[in-house]
């Protein structure tokens, strides 16, 4: 099952984005870059270039070694189906975000400033135009997925990074 936060996101901005049938990222690889408190993050959408609230309730990340938990926002205290989002540093700004969900994952690009994150989906359609070559991701109908590789994960993302779009989601600290 796909990340229910990152798939409602995409789902609702009509796009679907890169996706694994297993993580590529484990905690080890991730960092804690959102602290190591509990915080609840207010959700924004771009619209015609503006930022706006977002349908989406605002969710509440929970520290759990390198990476999060992010409980569905129906159910906050079940931290049994959390998804997990790992963040990996691909350069001194950017980060592969990786939200896990019962053993797939789905990826998107993030920077954070300490109080904003401004998160980019990878999204299918964008990446299908805006990449060279098919050896990283495998493209199916509107669905696109990483293609096993004897790249490095951060690898990867850099060359990713390059055909990322602007930011769509922007969560900011409350």
């Amino acid at each position: 099952m796909r990340s229910v936060f990152l798939c409602g996101i995409a789902l609702a901005l009509s796009a679907c984005v890169l996706h694994a049938t297993k993580p590529i990222f484990d905690d080890a690889d991730a960092t804690p870059l959102l602290g190591s408190k509990k915080l609840t993050l207010s959700v924004f959408e771009r619209k015609n270039g503006t930022w706006v609230d977002s349908d989406e309730p605002q969710i509440t990340a929970i520290p759990d070694g390198n990476h999060y938990l992010v409980p569905d926002p129906e159910r906050p205290d079940d931290l049994t189906s959390a998804d997990t989002y790992a963040f990996v540093a691909i350069d001194a700004d950017h980060y592969a975000v990786q939200a896990e969900a019962r053993g797939e994952a789905d990826y998107a690009i993030a920077t954070w400033d300490g109080a904003e994150l401004l998160v980019s989906p990878l999204d299918c359609a964008a990446l299908k135009t805006s990449l060279k070559t098919n050896a990283i991701v495998r493209f199916v109908d509107d669905a696109c997925a990483l293609r096993d590789s004897t790249v490095p994960a951060k690898g990867l993302f850099a060359q990713l990074l390059l055909a990322t779009p602007e930011p769509t989601l922007r969560f900011i600290r409350q």
